[in-house]
This record gives structure tokens, C-alpha cells and sequence, in this order.
């Protein structure tokens, strides 16, 4: 880390001094150290954009420590899950017929355009024997401000990813679905006063996953899908998702709800957000000690076909992360020319979240890290400012 941010950390140690006590079980990375006294302290560093996740945050986990209290060095693996949201490209709307009268000649005729399967959909699943592939490309950006007496540091998470969801229909109402994401993010920490920057940067294949999707309902009036995944991050994160959706058809629309969960094991680290160099460490903590970390979703949306070709989707989503909440929404287009073939171009922004105001507590020290220097090299800093938005583009094919 640059020297003007380690001078921003010498005052953060006399302001932060009373605040150090012994807070062993907080620390923002993946840690399980032992010091001379015996006493365990665990370290998980994640970092939370909100996916996420939106703040399905970076995760960040460390090695274990060895019996002396000292790491022999810090393992940069992270994942970054807004957490994850899962894809779950489930079932459709009943295939929309569009028609139109031509008049020639005093005769009129009628012609109908073909009945199209809408990959686009929020509810579309293969049929059996079919695969569906969709495959995303999408900007993220995530940031925040943490301050306190002694100074303030903008924080800022650029995140470029592709990720594939490829499914196949074990039946009409049954699909099996794998998918795998790559990242290359970009974290920045700028002192507000000095403007010297610390930046930490990882390219990774950061996640993989299965799952099964079905479709419950298919009626002219009414649609439901619910669906179950495994993910694994790279570095040791296991999620658990369970996702359910219903809806009700109105003309070429489609109004529906869903309620979408996680469980995130963490093995009973600390998570938080990370920025390291090749002597130094600080970290932002979210959450103490966690076995697992639950989040949901719950939202309302409205698909629809806007002509032949064209679809559109809004969706408002509210969400608990564990340690704050957030409210977004998302607007997607979809362009569909075939049967087999679709573009959907989407954005997310937050509109609201609750990380203002809170106050988390900041770890530094030099590397490698130990339980004593963990302990003391603590200050408490307060969020604002905490804003994240993205967009993406999805290549969507079924054959």
C-alpha cells in the first residue's frame, strides 16, 4: 500500500487505540489462527458489493495459520457474488400468436405470424430433450465511503465478468442446468485528503455450479417455477439457492412474484472487504464469526411482448444481505428474430440502501498477520455514500 494511506493508519492507530480492546472473533478476511494463549481467532476476508453481493460481496478467504499465530502468506482468492443471483431461465409464457388483416384488391386476407417460444422469457426452461444456453456478459460497479475523525477513504469495485448458464430438459417440465462464471475485478481505495490510492486486482474462473429447475404450473391463466442450485467459489465458498416464481398471464404480458434465498457456508469466518500489497493488510469487516450466512430476495415484475421480435422485462427487487439491505431495479430488452436465436440487454441499479449510516470496524497490520497485531489495529469507521449499478448484455440460444 502506498505511504500516504499508511500515514492515514498511523492516526487511525492513536484515534482507533481505545476501540482496540480484544475484539478477537472480528476480522474481515478468512483467518483461523491460533496466538500463544490458545485463543482461535478466525478470519474470512469477503468483500460485499451486494450482489450483493448486489451485495453477494467479494468473498475474500486466507489460509489457516499455523500454531505460531503467524500466516506464512495470504491467500487472494475471492468471489464476488451480487451474490450470485441465479439464472434461473424457467419456463414460459404461453407461445403469443400475433396476426394482422392485409387488405389488396377489395379481398382481405389474413396472415399470421409464427408462434414464437420467447427465450428472453423470466420463466423459460428447455422442453425435453432441448438445450438452452445463455450466455452473459456484464459490467459492475460497486462504491462506498468509510470515514471517521482521522480521514475518509472512497472505495470502488470494478467488476467485468462473463458467466454461462447452459441447461437441457430432462423432460417437458424438468431441466438440468450447469453453469461457470469468470471474473476480473479491480478494487481501489482512495484517501479522500491525499488522494494516494491502494489497488488490488484478481482474474479468476471464480464460480461453478448445478442445478434443477421445474415448472409446477402451465396454465393459459397462470405459470410457476421453482428451482434448486449448488455453487462453489474457487477458494472454498459453498452457496445454496432455492428460487421460486409464479405468474399471471394477461394478454402477451406476464405479471409475476419471486422469492429467491441463499445459504452461503463460511465455516465460521469473518467476511468483509479486503486490500492488501506485499507487506500490508487492512480490512473493512461485515460480519463476526459466521457459520453461514443467509439472504433473500423478494420481487415483482412484468414481462411482455412488444412486437414480433421485441420483449421487455422490468423487475424491482428488494433484498437482505445479511449485513444491510438494498432496494434496485432492472429493465431488460430482448430481441428475438427466430425460433432459436435472442439478444437481451439489461441494466440494475440500487435505489436504496441501508450500509448508509452503519459503522464496521477497520483491521490493519503488516504482513504476515498475528492474532496480537489483529487485535489492536482496529477502528471503527462509518459507511455513506454506497451506491452500485450494472449492465449486461445476454446471448441466448436453445437447439
Amino acid at each position: 500500500m502506498n505511504k500516504k494511506f499508511f500515514g492515514f493508519l498511523a492516526v487511525l492507530a492513536v484515534v482507533g487505540g481505545a476501540d482496540a480492546a480484544t475484539n478477537r472473533s472480528s476480522m474481515y478476511s478468512s483467518i483461523n489462527m491460533q496466538n500463544s494463549d490458545g485463543d482461535t481467532i478466525r478470519i474470512n476476508r469477503s468483500a460485499s458489493s451486494s450482489e450483493s453481493y448486489s451485495d453477494y460481496g467479494r468473498s475474500y478467504r486466507a489460509p489457516r495459520a499455523n500454531r505460531s499465530g503467524a500466516y506464512d502468506g495470504i491467500d487472494t482468492s475471492y468471489r464476488y457474488q451480487r451474490a450470485e443471483r441465479p439464472q434461473s431461465q424457467r419456463v414460459q409464457e404461453e407461445p403469443v400468436m400475433v396476426s394482422k388483416d392485409v387488405y389488396t384488391k377489395g379481398k382481405t386476407y389474413k396472415k399470421s405470424m409464427k408462434r414464437k417460444y420467447f427465450i428472453a422469457n423470466p420463466f423459460y426452461q428447455p422442453l425435453k430433450g432441448q438445450f438452452g444456453s445463455v450466455t452473459t456478459g456484464e459490467y459492475l460497479e460497486g462504491k462506498y465511503k468509510f470515514a471517521n475523525t482521522a480521514g475518509a477513504i472512497d472505495r470502488k469495485l470494478d467488476e467485468w465478468s462473463i458467466k454461462e448458464d447452459l441447461s437441457f430438459g430432462l423432460t417437458d417440465r424438468i431441466a438440468v442446468q450447469g453453469m461457470a462464471k469468470y471474473n476480473s475485478d479491480k478494487l481501489v481505495w482512495k484517501d479522500v485528503d491525499t488522494g494516494g490510492e491502494d489497488v488490488y486486482k484478481s482474474k479468476d474462473l471464480n464460480l461453478y455450479g448445478i442445478g434443477l429447475q421445474g415448472r409446477i404450473v402451465d396454465t393459459p391463466d397462470w405459470i410457476s417455477t421453482i428451482s434448486g442450485y449448488y455453487e462453489h467459489q474457487k477458494h472454498g465458498i459453498d452457496y445454496f439457492i432455492a428460487d421460486i416464481k409464479a405468474g399471471y398471464k394477461v394478454a402477451t404480458s406476464t405479471i409475476y412474484g419471486l422469492l429467491r434465498g441463499w445459504a452461503i457456508n463460511m465455516d465460521g469466518d469473518a467476511y468483509g472487504d479486503y486490500m492488501q500489497d506485499t507487506s500490508t493488510w487492512a480490512m473493512l469487516v461485515y460480519g463476526n464469526s459466521k457459520d453461514t450466512l443467509w439472504m433473500g430476495e423478494a420481487g415483482l415484475g412484468v414481462w411482455t411482448v412488444l412486437a414480433e421480435d421485441w420483449t421487455l422485462n422490468v423487475e424491482g427487487l428488494y433484498g437482505a444481505y445479511d449485513w444491510h439491505n438494498q432496494f434496485s431495479i432492472k429493465g431488460a430488452f430482448g430481441w428475438q428474430p427466430n425460433d432459436y436465436f435472442a439478444l437481451n440487454l439489461y441494466a440494475k441499479t440500487s435505489l436504496y440502501d441501508s450500509a448508509n449510516g452503519k459503522r464496521k470496524d477497520l483491521h490493519w497490520g503488516n504482513l504476515p498477520i498475528t492474532a496480537t497485531e489483529y487485535a489492536n489495529n482496529v477502528t471503527e469507521m462509518e459507511l455513506s455514500k454506497y451506491k452500485e449499478w450494472s449492465v449486461g448484455l445476454q446471448v441466448m440460444f436453445q437447439f
